[in-house]
């Protein structure tokens, strides 16, 4: 998406994180008929921090934009059939209301990630897909996927609108982790998606940290630097699927819980001392609600929240940037 901008040449301007407050403030400040662009990400894939595509839409609306989604790292886990967040925010709506997927314009996804395979897509209106594949030399100048790719895509594709039950498996298995490394001490950047951030602080010593649990306990997990995020912030990135069992998070805890002690990696504990660092240790945060209700995973029976093993996840979210393209279409 960066590139894509980059290259348009068109003139851009970045508003803060899920700040609507700021991107309105851009906005108006624009003609109404200028073209624009709101580009933004429905899971923020380093954070784990999720758009506010519904109040994004309302602003395009208002004031002349057209909507760029991107549902990379939502497709194949949000939603009844995998289609990402947007078809997620939809769950249990009336039909008699229109749908989030439908307000917006352009939906990009991939093929790989969740769909195991490899290439990716667009979504929107015909005619807009269509001066796509009519104008954008990134397309028509690249060799078409093989068959085969495609038909593998295809299957993983209509596989996941029917598996529900690999999307619950994956949540559980996200709350899970996080109770844990939350009971354990162990930073967690808190966010309401799938993806589970812990806190380092260091460059070197996230590398050392994630070569440690590599090497010595047989946990593969990447250390995340500046530029991907701001200095001071660095990370590790944990992402469990269905196929983490209750044996393999205890597992993961024991080994976290022994590298932090030979390392002396910071704690919660340690960071509430520092005054909190990416929503880690910050008092009084907001406690930041799952997207997946207990509802939706089927854990409410007749209206009673049945006990997972308590709530995930308190603080502030990560504060990283989303772009406002806005120039000729």
């Amino acid at each position: 998406m960066i590139a894509g901008i980059r290259h348009s040449r068109a003139p851009k301007m970045i508003f803060k994180h899920n700040d609507l407050v700021d991107l309105e403030a851009k906005l108006a400040s624009l003609p109404l008929e200028q073209p624009k662009i709101i580009a933004f990400e429905s899971v923020y894939s380093m954070c784990g921090s999720i758009s506010p595509i519904e109040k994004i839409c309302d602003l395009a609306e208002k004031y002349g934009a057209i909507t760029f989604l991107d549902e990379v790292h939502a497709v194949g886990m949000y939603g009844q059939r995998g289609a990402g967040v947007a078809e997620h925010l939809d769950w249990g709506r009336s039909v008699d209301k229109r749908s989030v997927m439908d307000r917006v314009d352009i939906i990009t996804g991939t093929l790989g990630k969740a769909y195991g395979n490899v290439g990716g897509y667009i979504a929107g209106s015909r005619n807009l897909v269509d001066t796509v594949r009519s104008l954008a030399p990134g397309f028509i100048f690249t060799t078409s996927l093989p068959p085969h790719v495609m038909a593998g895509a295809t299957a993983a594709v209509e596989y996941q609108k029917q598996t529900l039950s690999d999307r619950i498996a994956q949540q559980l298995a996200v709350r899970k982790t996080k109770q844990l490394l939350s009971e354990l001490d162990i930073p967690v950047v808190p966010g309401p998606s799938h993806i589970v951030p812990v806190l380092i602080g260091n460059a070197a010593l996230a590398k050392t940290v994630s070569d440690k649990l590599l090497h010595d306990e047989g946990v593969y997990v990447q250390a995340i630097n500046y530029p991907t995020v701001a200095v001071g912030e660095e990370r590790l990135r944990f992402t469990p699927t269905p196929g983490h069992t209750d044996e393999l998070i205890a597992q993961l805890g024991e080994s976290m819980k022994r590298v932090w002690r030979e390392l002396d990696v910071p704690t919660v504990s340690e960071w509430a001392a520092l005054g909190g660092r990416a929503g880690v240790g910050v008092v009084d945060a907001k406690v930041v609600e799952p997207i997946w209700t207990d509802k939706q995973l089927g854990l409410c029976k007749s209206g009673v929240r049945m006990k997972t093993g308590g709530d995930i996840g308190i603080g502030v979210e990560h504060a990283t940037r989303a772009v406002l393209l806005e120039g000729r279409a």
